[in-house]
């Protein structure tokens, strides 16, 4: 097996999917903040919405914005992460096994081809998010299966955060960096926000906001939903309150946690319910 490049073009590529995924999209917030549906469990019941004509036209003005500016900021990154792959490509002798890194390289193969056909077909938020999550994991993957021929020890596999895969790494409390009025604390029951904020992973700043009873800055999905015998509207809601039978990305972090993403949607299972 060869390299064209060594381990160095995926190994640096890693710093900057990470720091690119930190600041993904700013200002995302600010252009929409869904109202909190329950006092601390983010995506809590939700009360069948009364809107108006000009509250349904603000909602689909607003993920206008906010898709046209995810399609062009995952189609830059994605070409990034096309760089990426070629100038690391790795190859593999005739009749050589196919070994641990011969099976990353392939994978990553695959999630950049996924992650552009989700590209080319997004018509939803999470459906560009996962052409994202699905680039940057095929740039992990790369780096992990030259660790593996080097054989040095594997990159450190990056848990998303679960509210918005497009922030930045989760993050855990670290025994090391609390106080001791903290230890203490933490070894009393959890409140019901300590509870929640521990139940998914969540990058800092998501964190925080379930700590202080706020719902996190969420990705959100437009979902069509029926508020009489004859009408529906359509609403702006985490992605991961859609049903799972209409969404193939609710469940998995937007293919953050799921290593069958990419063939499921080379098999177009991201295709399924109703569309926007």
């Amino acid at each position: 097996m060869t390299s064209r490049d060594g381990g160095g073009p995926a190994a640096g590529a890693m710093g900057r999917v990470r720091a690119w995924a930190a600041g993904m999209l700013p200002g995302l917030s600010g252009l929409w903040r869904p109202a909190p549906s329950g006092p601390d469990t983010p995506g809590g019941p939700r009360r069948r919405p009364h809107l108006t004509k000009d509250q349904q036209e603000r909602i689909l003005r607003e993920w206008r914005v906010l898709h046209d500016r995810l399609r062009s900021a995952a189609q830059a990154h994605l070409a990034d992460v096309g760089d990426v792959l070629r100038g690391a490509e790795l190859t593999f002798a005739p009749g050589e096994g196919a070994g641990a890194a011969e099976r990353d390289c392939l994978w990553a193969m695959e999630a950049y081809q996924a992650a552009g056909k989700l590209l080319d077909e997004a018509v939803d938020l999470p459906d560009l998010a996962a052409a994202v999550v699905l680039g940057d994991r095929a740039v992990e993957r790369l780096a992990a299966a030259h660790a593996h021929r080097e054989g040095r020890r594997l990159p450190a596999a990056i848990v998303r955060c679960y509210y918005n895969p497009l922030h930045g790494p989760a993050e855990a409390p670290s025994s090391a960096t609390v106080s001791r009025t903290a230890r203490k604390r933490r070894s009393r029951p959890p409140t019901p926000r300590q509870a929640a904020a521990d139940r998914r992973p969540a990058c800092g700043p998501c964190r925080l906001a379930i700590l202080s009873g706020q719902l996190p800055d969420v990705l959100p999905a437009l979902l069509t939903v029926r508020v009489s015998r004859l009408h529906t509207a359509r609403l702006l809601v985490p992605y991961y309150t859609v049903p799972q039978q209409d969404s193939l990305w609710s469940a998995n972090g937007c293919g953050g946690y799921d290593d069958e993403a990419p063939a499921r949607v080379l098999r177009g299972e991201h295709r399924r319910g109703p569309r926007p």
